[in-house]
């Protein structure tokens, strides 16, 4: 391993990693615009032209999963790296053009800068890295780049389906370089109520679809304040928040149609079915006492995941970046969701979080990361995957 660190100066350009990471932002994958097959496909292309084979997975039409296998010369554990090819929609009041990847001020601008085209640029430069310096490691590194993590995880719910399995994976999502080893879960629930359209200047009927609306509101309102009484040691304080609202066709027209979108934060222990019935119990609640029909429709749960703070895997990953920044990392929570309960809870495999880049910075205008978190992220990944892998 001594020796591989000290070629690793020789070819580690972080001119060309930062390159990398621009020609990643200005390849525009935002979702739901489900373009995420152009960066699949130049992601593909690099790691061809420097000798990793790569195949896309298909998930859907324009929508292909990345995965790359790199074999160390003996055998060995297997360590995944994972990240996700999409982005959340620029919107307007930028001002750059969000897809530019400029440099300024040492730092890289554009749509996806934080979250999290730099940590996807950090694992595939690694991966480069490693493959010049003839994969001195044992076991094997896996490189997993889903689709569809902002929306519906159509990539990692396809991926959970495949024979591929690990002992350790990382997400590089944005962590300011800290160490993440929990973050709550969500589940994203849209609820509906329908009413009888007639003219506004001559309303014969008290059925108006906001009005039935409102009612639900209040009363998820108050669940919120329940759900919020339980503190989890670890994650906190679990949430229920009406995040989207949209009905009614002209301002002249009773409503005949209303919906809105929930977000759930779900804490450890909470399931699938607990969360949904708590839910499915206030509806009920309301429907009975207005006598009004609700519609419910569930699409996306995520449970929590953790893993320990003792786990040799984040004693492994604290060593290794305490001894290259010569300080220690912070052991946190991740405030966002992502993909760490699919590796974590389905596949069982024992995940952490870590990446270049701030949090803060993730959906806002004229999103940016430091080149010099970048850098390091990069060659952090090569140093765990030569500690762990050996």
């Amino acid at each position: 391993m001594k020796k591989s660190l000290q070629l690793m100066s020789h070819y580690f350009d972080a001119e060309e990693l930062l390159n990398l990471l621009s020609r990643l932002i200005q390849i525009n994958s935002e979702n739901p615009l489900t373009t995420e097959e152009n960066i699949a496909r130049y992601i593909q292309k690099t790691l061809y032209d420097n000798g990793i084979e790569a195949q896309l997975s298909w998930v859907e039409a324009g929508r292909p999963n990345v995965i790359a296998k790199i074999k160390g010369n003996r055998p060995g554990p297997t360590l995944l790296f994972n990240g996700h090819l999409d982005v959340v929609p620029a919107g307007d009041g930028w001002s750059i053009d969000p897809f530019s990847g400029i440099l300024q001020d040492n730092k890289i601008f554009g749509r996806g800068a934080a979250d999290m085209k730099s940590g996807l640029a950090a694992m595939i430069y690694s991966a480069l890295i490693l493959k010049r310096l003839g994969n001195p490691f044992s076991g094997e590194l896996i490189l997993f780049f889903n689709v569809d993590e902002e929306m519906e995880n159509r990539g990692m719910k396809h991926f959970i389906q495949q024979n591929i399995d690990a002992d350790y994976a990382i997400i590089s999502e944005p962590t300011d370089m800290n160490i993440c080893i929990a973050h709550k879960g969500v589940g994203r629930y849209r609820v509906r109520t329908k009413g009888t359209s007639q003219h506004a200047s001559n309303v014969t009927m008290n059925d108006n679809a906001i009005n039935k609306m409102a009612n639900v509101i209040h009363a998820l309102n108050k669940l919120n304040l329940n759900i919020q009484n339980k503190i989890d040691p670890i994650l906190g304080r679990g949430s229920l928040t009406v995040t989207k609202i949209k009905g009614g066709t002209a301002p002249n027209v009773v409503p005949d149609f209303c919906e809105i979108e929930i977000d759930r934060r779900v804490l450890q222990g909470d399931t699938k079915d607990s969360v949904s019935n708590e839910l499915k119990e206030v509806l009920n609640e309301v429907s009975q006492l207005h006598q009004i029909n609700i519609d419910l429709e569930e699409y996306l749960f995520l449970p929590a995941t953790t893993i320990s703070r003792n786990h040799l895997f984040v004693k492994n990953m604290e060593k290794v970046i305490e001894s290259f920044l010569e300080e220690k990392p912070k052991i946190t929570v991740f405030d966002a969701t992502c993909e760490a309960p699919f590796l974590s809870v389905d596949k069982g495999i024992p995940t952490i979080i870590f990446g270049p880049g701030s949090l803060k910075q993730a959906h806002i205008v004229d999103e940016y990361v430091e080149t010099e978190q970048v850098i390091q992220a990069a060659q952090v990944f090569i140093r765990v995957a030569l500690e762990i892998l050996n």
